[in-house]
């Protein structure tokens, strides 16, 4: 019941819950590069990158992603990742540094300290 009750919650926090005051072009702009993020978030593109495939400049996006989602993209990215993390470390029968890679981390102790950070607990706490 519970593994039922974090996927929910996961899914809901993918809801976009927008402003209505928020101009068109940059809502455009900031859902082209969110969907884009959600499928690419273990090996995201860089801004530039990013930009190109959202049909803007670096600046727009920036800007455009800040206002809609309240989040920086490495901020929304880092949260996609741990999210995710989260899920495996609770579903999974994998290591904690196997996990750290699959969700886009090279180093399991950044990988550790921000998960931490997060949900307040090591992630080697969960797995036991």
């Amino acid at each position: 019941m519970n593994r039922v009750m974090e996927l929910i919650i996961h899914q809901f926090s993918l809801l976009d819950m927008l402003d209505e005051n928020l101009d068109k072009e940059e809502l455009d702009i900031a859902l082209r590069a969110k969907n884009q993020l959600l499928n690419t978030f273990v090996e995201p593109p860089t801004i530039k990158q990013l930009a190109r495939l959202c049909a803007t400049n670096e600046f727009k996006l920036k800007k455009a992603f800040k206002r809609v989602y309240k989040s920086t993209i490495y901020g929304y990215v880092k949260s996609l990742r741990l999210k995710e993390a989260n899920l495996l470390l609770k579903e999974e029968l994998m290591s904690i540094g196997e996990i750290a890679k699959r969700v886009g981390y090279k180093h399991q102790g950044h990988f550790s300290k921000l998960f931490f950070k997060s949900f307040g607990v090591y992630p080697k706490d969960l797995c036991k």
